[in-house]
């Protein structure tokens, strides 16, 4: 039987930090992660250039015997999700910012993330927005030393509002996956009680998906892949990170 796999797609290494939960879920399945880093950050760009860069990520990841996609990616899960199960043919699985089930517990919260995401989410009493304009392409460029990114810059290079005190919200939502790499230093500025994302919702849909369909996806002791242009990179910093078994 030729080896099926679980896709990750993301637009650089944001999608490692969702393989690393689905890898600790499911260690049994085999991956093949694409991350486009040569085109990030996403959420700059348009609706219509994603689905260009898009449809030719799929087509590469369609060389291999994918069964499943995750898209690692908050901006293109809710630009996207639709046009990306259509053109694959495939079950796909998305990722989201939590806001609402924060906000109507009456928290008070600060979504960060592409400027893309943004938009899609109306600022109210207790929710700011803070699309950043630059992060994603700092964390590209200094991948293998986050020391390096300027939090402060960034946060001011962005497009929403924000309270810039420490102990202000109760709690801090990531809306892109790449934000992951700088959680500490993210909590360290604001000092929220909590710092969510959706990254364990997702990995819990599809570790429920994969358990209920075992046989759709074969076992080869958590082989993973990396395909793309950008291949070399993502697994350097995948073994950087100490992910590789």
């Amino acid at each position: 039987m030729n080896d099926s796999y679980i896709a990750v797609l993301d637009s650089g290494i944001g999608g490692l930090s969702v393989l690393k939960e689905l890898v600790k879920s499911l260690p049994e399945y085999n991956y093949i992660y694409l991350g486009d880093n040569a085109n990030a950050p996403y959420g700059n760009k348009t609706v219509r250039e994603l689905k260009e860069l898009t449809a030719k990520n799929i087509d590469v990841l369609l060389k291999f015997n994918v069964k499943v996609i995750v898209v690692a990616c908050n901006t293109l899960s809710i630009n996207l999700l639709p046009f990306i199960a259509e053109y694959s043919g495939l079950k796909v699985f998305g990722i989201f910012p939590p806001v609402e089930r924060y906000v109507v517990k009456g928290e008070k919260v600060l979504l960060l993330s592409t400027v893309l995401t943004a938009k899609k989410f109306s600022p109210s009493q207790n929710l700011h927005v803070l699309g950043l304009k630059s992060l994603v392409r700092d964390l590209e460029y200094n991948m293998f030393n986050a020391r390096e990114i300027n939090l402060n810059f960034n946060l001011s290079n962005s497009v929403g509002y924000y309270i810039n005190k420490k102990f202000y919200y109760d709690r801090i939502i990531l809306g892109c996956t790449h934000y992951e790499f700088i959680k500490n230093e993210i909590y360290d500025h604001f000092c929220p009680r909590k710092i969510s994302s959706g990254i364990n919702f997702t990995v819990n849909n599809v570790k429920n998906f994969i358990i209920h369909n075992k046989s759709l996806v074969n076992h080869n002791k958590n082989k993973v892949l990396f395909v793309g242009e950008s291949a070399k990179a993502n697994e350097d910093f995948w073994v950087f990170g100490g992910q590789k078994q």
